[in-house]
Parts: C-alpha cells; structure tokens; sequence
C-alpha cells in the first residue's frame, strides 16, 4: 500500500531531482549576479526546492558554487578519456586529437565564461572559498585525471620527454585564456581578427610540433597515425 507520504514524494517533480535543479539554478543565479550577492534563499526558490536540501547536496554556498563551476569540466574530462579508451589508438594523427581535444574544451569553457568569470571576481575580491562539500574535485583534481592520457599519447607517440602535470596545465591554460578573454586580446588590433577555428588550430600545431624531437621524425607528418 503507498503512504500519503509517499505519493506526495513520488508525486513531487523535484523527488530525485534536487541536485541537478540546484545546480542549474546556482549556474543561472552565480552567473547573473555573483557570488556574493546570491543567496542559498534565492538559488532554492529558483530551483524549487527547499534551502536545507541546498545544504544537504552540497554542504555550503561555496561548496555549491564550485561545483557549479568545475562539474561541466569534470563531466567533459569523462567523457573524452572513456572515448579515447574505448577507440584505436594512432589512427587519427596527433594534430587532429589535439585539434579535436581544444574543440572540445572550447566549448565548454565558452559555455560557462559568465560563471568562470564569477569565480574568477569572487576569489579576487574575497580570497580562497575554501569549499566544503557537494563532491566537486578541485581543478588541479579535475585537470589530474588527464595526465594519464598525456602521458600515454607521450609514450606511445613517441614524443620527446615532458613533464605529464605540466604539459596537461599548460595546455588547459592555453585553451582557457583563449574561450575566457580572446576579445581582450585582440581588442584594438589593427589586423583581422581570426576565427576561432584559427586559434584551435594554432593551439592544435604548436602543442603537437614543440612534442616532437625534430623536423623529419616519422611522426612530424600531421596526418601519420
């Protein structure tokens, strides 16, 4: 027999929704107005859920806020290692992964500027959130999980020796200045602004052709699996 109780559970559209409510809310109300003018109040109602449920998913407003900010990161980074697992290695050459890999990455940097500015404003004005909470893995966490990759497309490309950590941060950090602040950088420029397939394209080349030993290696040809 099913309670009263559990009807109105079953019935409700938030049951078993919470979280991602909550998250699409936080994104919505950090992005429009800010850290520290959000309130855990305002992001519940928008989401229509109650404020202890808030705390319960993610500890804290910063807890929430740093998920908000680092799971489209996070899910990205998933998904690209388990297709990369999952299909022949050396087929496509390594120009195009890379090219591909910065597509990707582009992307869902540019589809959450707003937010990452937020952060970004946040942390200036008031420091480290120090969050607690949600299960959202820090950057340098989220960014971790992608040296395996580097170092294995490293090994078995043969590339020179690099350092995995720093290539794979040097790498995010060249796509990320890119999908944040490429008006900035070519405001005022007297020459014509290059699309964005020009920039993932440069980025694509200059990672892949500084990886290699030497012009005239076997794998120097771009299209060379």
């Amino acid at each position: 027999m099913v309670t009263g109780r559990a009807r109105t559970r079953t019935a409700s559209p938030a049951w078993g929704q919470g979280r991602t409510l909550l998250l699409n809310a936080a994104r919505e109300l950090f992005a429009e107005k800010g850290f520290a003018a959000t309130s855990t109040k305002e992001i519940a109602e928008r989401a229509s859920v109650t404020e202890p449920m808030l705390f319960r998913h993610f500890g804290t407003k910063a807890g929430l806020f740093e998920q908000a900010v680092l799971a489209p990161f996070n899910d990205y980074i998933s998904e690209y290692m388990e297709a990369w697992e999952n299909r022949p290695h050396g087929v496509v050459g390594p120009v195009q992964e890379a090219r591909d890999f910065y597509r990707g990455f582009y992307e869902v940097l540019s589809a959450n500027r707003r937010l990452i500015r937020a952060l970004i404003a946040a942390e200036a004005a008031q420091g480290p959130l120090a969050a607690t909470g949600g299960g959202a893995p820090a950057l340098g966490a989220v960014l971790e999980r992608f040296e395996d990759v580097i170092r294995r497309e490293r090994d078995e490309r043969g590339f020179r020796s690099f350092d995995p950590a720093v290539q794979t941060r040097l790498m995010f950090g060249l796509v990320f200045s890119i999908a944040l602040h490429e008006d900035w950088m070519f405001d005022g420029s007297a020459g014509p602004r290059p699309d964005t397939a020009t920039l993932i394209d440069e980025m694509a080349r200059m990672t892949i052709h500084g990886a290699y030993p030497r012009p005239g290696h076997p794998s120097w040809d771009e299209d060379a699996g």
